[in-house]
């Protein structure tokens, strides 16, 4: 759930661009639209080992998230909306003040871009609570302070954005320029990676050569799958490749792990397997847990209800 759909009201545009973690939010906004496509849509270009991102290929999965879940709304709900709307324009061009400038074509695109987002974070809220894949672009605004726009064409942002001159060829390739916009004159501005790109290729190379849950791949050869494609650490550090690339197709349940390594879940066997593996992780984790609780028992000082916090999942 988005919460207070007013919460817009006490948000005030940033005066610093220091925090960086705008550019994994609108990241993570665009790959779950992707995904989120991807799963409801049998285009063959989302699951083309040669992907790019594009936003032609964005909207045409919004749309998808659009049709595969109407909202009926009556006639005082789109009275509400509209006025919501209007309400989030007027707050913004405040906020901006002396920096607001109509002609400003970024500026407009970065506002209208926003506010669509925020209005979509809170109709959606109820549809797909945890996964609303609006609530990551939303953090943006509400988390960073910032009005916010991407695009997959550096000549768009040619003014603000430099190339990394080391970066692979592949890796220049799948670059989105994205911009935020706080209570100043300029913009913060970078890249990041087409990651659904990258985890895109991945899968398919795990697919192509049969690493499922009988032939997994320990980390270090999945990191010297991405050294084959020329992509350099200096493009991907083994890091990078484990947070933004591993790390969230296990969340999404596209990779699964075991002891032996990291392998593609295709079937049901492999969902198990990946299951089995988690499932003994986390008794081992609630063992210890229960663990800590019992000693907490023989300290005098200790307030048990903090150390009952682990049974509250059930």
């Amino acid at each position: 759930m988005m919460g207070d759909i007013n919460t817009y009201q006490n948000i005030t545009l940033t005066e610093s661009y220091q925090v960086q973690s705008y550019k994994n939010n609108i990241n993570d906004h665009i790959v779950s639209v992707l995904d989120y496509a991807s799963s409801t849509n049998e285009n063959p270009v989302l699951k083309s080992t040669k992907l790019k991102f594009s936003k032609q290929l964005y909207w045409e999965s919004l749309n998808s998230i659009y049709q595969n879940n109407p909202i009926e709304l009556d006639e005082a709900s789109k009275q509400a909306n509209r006025e919501l709307k209007q309400n989030l324009y007027r707050k913004i061009i405040r906020e901006l003040d002396k920096y607001f400038n109509i002609n400003d074509v970024l500026l407009i695109e970065s506002i209208d871009f926003t506010i669509s987002n925020y209005m979509d974070s809170y109709k959606y809220s109820n549809i797909f609570g945890a996964n609303n894949p609006f609530s990551f672009a939303n953090n943006v605004f509400e988390k960073n302070n910032l009005l916010y726009s991407f695009t997959d064409n550096k000549d768009e942002y040619k003014d603000l954005l430099k190339k990394n001159k080391k970066e692979s060829e592949l890796s220049k390739d799948l670059t989105i320029g994205v911009l935020g916009k706080g209570h100043r004159e300029d913009y913060a501005h970078g890249y990041i990676k087409d990651i659904y790109a990258l985890r895109n290729l991945l899968l398919n190379l795990l697919e192509q050569d049969k690493h499922d849950s009988s032939n997994p791949l320990k980390i270090n050869e999945l990191y010297t799958k991405f050294r084959n494609l020329n992509v350099s650490e200096s493009d991907l550090t083994d890091s990078n490749i484990k947070n933004w690339i591993v790390q969230p197709l296990k969340r999404f349940t596209k990779l699964g792990s075991n002891k032996y390594g990291y392998f593609i879940i295709k079937t049901e066997e492999d969902l198990y397997e990946s299951y089995k593996s988690h499932y003994k992780n986390f008794v081992g984790f609630y063992n210890t847990l229960e663990r800590h609780k019992n000693f907490a028992e023989s300290m005098l000082s200790a307030n048990l209800n903090d150390f009952e916090k682990h049974k509250e999942i059930y």
